[in-house]
C-alpha cells in the first residue's frame, strides 16, 4: 500500500529575515512565520492525517504544532529530521559569511555539495539521515497520510536524492517558509519508488 508524505518547511524566523545561516541553531518565528504555521494547520486539516513528524528545533516543533492540532495528534520529533548543519557559518549573515570566507561561498553557489562548510555537515550525511527517518515512516505508516516538518536545505537535498536530481543541483527545488511539497511512496518500481505529487506548493499561503 501506498504512503503519502507531505513536507512542510517551518514558517519564517527572526534570523530569516536577516538572512543569517541558522542551521542547527534556532530561532523564533516571526510573525508572519507564525501566521504561514497556521495557514500550513488550517489547510491541511481537511486531509486525514496519522501522524505528524519534526525536526526537534523549535521552529519545526511550533510549525508541527499548528498542524497537529487540527488532527488531536501529537508532534513526534526525530533529530534525523534536523537541518543541515552549517558550522562556523552558523549565525553569520549571508553578507558577513561573503566577506569572511568569499572564495567557499562563490565555489557553494556552484556546487554546494562539493564544497562543505568549515565544521558543517556534508551533504551526503544530511540525505542519509533523513532518508532513513523516511524508509522507517513508509514502513511504519503503510496506506496512510503523514507530514514531516524539518528545514529548507535539508528538504531541498532529501528531494533531490529521493528524485535522482544529482546534489549540485538541489539548489533548483526551492523551499519557501511555510511551502508544502508532496510525494507518494508506492514501492512498486525500484528504480522509481517515488511519485511527486507537488513541490513547494505556496497556494495556501496567499
Amino acid at each position: 500500500m501506498a504512503t503519502n508524505l507531505i513536507l512542510v518547511r517551518h514558517g519564517e524566523t527572526a534570523w530569516n529575515l536577516e538572512q543569517r545561516y541558522q542551521g542547527q541553531e534556532d530561532s523564533p518565528l516571526s510573525e508572519l512565520g507564525m501566521e504561514q504555521a497556521r495557514r500550513v494547520g488550517e489547510f491541511l486539516s481537511r486531509r486525514k492525517i496519522s501522524a505528524v513528524y519534526c525536526s526537534d528545533l523549535g521552529r519545526a516543533v511550533l510549525t508541527a504544532q499548528c498542524i497537529a492540532d487540527y488532527h488531536n495528534l501529537v508532534p513526534i520529533l526525530d533529530q534525523r529530521l534536523r537541518e543541515m548543519s552549517f558550522g562556523a557559518w552558523e549565525g553569520l549573515t549571508r553578507d558577513e559569511v561573503v566577506e569572511q570566507y568569499p572564495e567557499l561561498y562563490h565555489a557553494r553557489q556552484r556546487d554546494n555539495a562539493a564544497h562543505p562548510v568549515p565544521g558543517g555537515e556534508a551533504p551526503e550525511d544530511v540525505v542519509k539521515r533523513f532518508r532513513s527517518c523516511l524508509d522507517d515512516l513508509v514502513v511504519e505508516h503503510r496506506g496512510e497520510t503523514i507530514v514531516v516538518v524539518s528545514h529548507g536545505a535539508a528538504l531541498r537535498m532529501t528531494l533531490a536524492s529521493l528524485l535522482g536530481i544529482p546534489l549540485s543541483r538541489s539548489q533548483c527545488l526551492s523551499q519557501s517558509n511555510g511551502g508544502i511539497s508532496e510525494l507518494i511512496f508506492s514501492g512498486k518500481h525500484a528504480s522509481c519508488p517515488w511519485r511527486v505529487v507537488t513541490i513547494n506548493s505556496t497556494a495556501h499561503l496567499l
